[in-house]
């Protein structure tokens, strides 16, 4: 009973982790460029996650099945084991990235953790291939897609955006950011939804059904609305000064620009059921704008943003797989 106490906390320490350490990307540009101070910032950004997780989710909900189908974890006792194991080492790698200000992603670090864990407990017969071609196709998108659609959106921009002025642009950045703060709900908060169904299911010894029916787990889904409010509402302000002001130097057009690529990212993704992470999909926006737009970037800042992307997959894995031998042991 104690195990089963324990992975549901860490859970939710996991989710309110998220929205602190993820969700500031869709503030970042906003701070950024002096248009709104970061609480408030923050505020605004919080109610717009909760909007889209539940909007989302009667949407499309095949984000959070991918989730839950990514291991298949046959018994409830060892199943609990590499769950609170995958949870555990997702929040060890963002606290300490967060320390540094540097943004993960949550979503890779929580797919490679379940991962690991499975592959210490079951063998790497748990792991569905398919949902990791899927993970996979999201990384190439969130990353090369972005840095396509950047460009394209820059082009389009020049030619219609030539007489607005400061004013105007700043009022969209305003827009954008909602925009920006809808998608993370929608794609991250799904994520947690397919763990907690995964979690349920377990305790409840039963299979998860083929079909997610968002009605049988609306309360599963405004739980993670709820948590994911209140992260959101304190925001990570390390992240967002690191982001926004000091990696890459963005004026009011080209954070507005920044905005629009992620959110269309995103946008796509969910509906097309392909978990990414937002702060890969944000970050790259930044950059192809800013590299489209020949503005100062601060490379080094790039360079640590990307060690900790490429980190991310290996070390939640490993410390995933050695925290489920060990917790096996003890409670074994």
């Amino acid at each position: 009973m104690i195990i089963y106490i324990l992975t549901f906390i860490t859970i939710i320490i996991l989710i309110f982790t998220n929205a602190i350490t993820d969700a500031p990307n869709a503030i970042a540009t906003l701070v950024g460029t002096k248009v709104m101070p970061f609480r408030k910032a923050a505020k605004l950004s919080a109610a717009f996650n909760f909007i889209g997780i539940i909007v989302m989710s009667f949407i499309n909900i095949s984000v959070a099945g991918c989730i839950s189908f990514m291991v298949d974890l046959s018994d409830r006792e060892s199943g609990i084991i590499v769950l609170v194991s995958a949870m555990i080492s997702v929040i060890i790698f963002a606290l300490v990235a967060m320390k540094f200000g540097i943004p993960t992603s949550e979503t890779h670090g929580l797919i490679a953790g379940l991962t690991g864990s499975a592959v210490a407990i079951y063998g790497w017969k748990s792991v569905s291939l398919a949902e990791w071609i899927n993970v996979i196709i999201g990384l190439v998108w969130s990353i090369l897609g972005t840095l396509v659609i950047g460009i394209v959106v820059s082009a389009i921009a020049k030619k219609c955006m030539r007489k607005s002025n400061e004013n105007q642009i700043q009022k969209w950045q305003i827009v954008g950011c909602c925009g920006m703060s809808f998608m993370h709900g929608a794609q991250d908060g799904q994520k947690f939804i397919g763990i907690l169904i995964l979690f349920f299911s377990l305790i409840k010894n039963v299979p998860i059904p083929h079909t997610i029916v968002p009605w049988d787990y609306v309360w599963i889904i405004l739980y993670v609305a709820v948590i994911m409010w209140m992260g959101v509402s304190i925001g990570g302000k390390k992240i967002v000064d690191n982001i926004g002001g000091e990696m890459v130097k963005l004026d009011n057009k080209q954070a507005l620009l920044s905005d629009i690529t992620t959110v269309f990212t995103l946008f796509t993704a969910s509906m097309t059921g392909i978990p990414v992470s937002t702060t890969h999909a944000k970050t790259m926006s930044i950059i192809a704008i800013g590299r489209n737009n020949k503005t100062k970037m601060d490379r080094a800042r790039v360079l640590s943003i990307c060690k900790a992307w490429f980190l991310n997959f290996p070390i939640s894995g490993l410390i995933g797989y050695f925290l489920a031998i060990l917790i096996s042991q003890i409670v074994g």
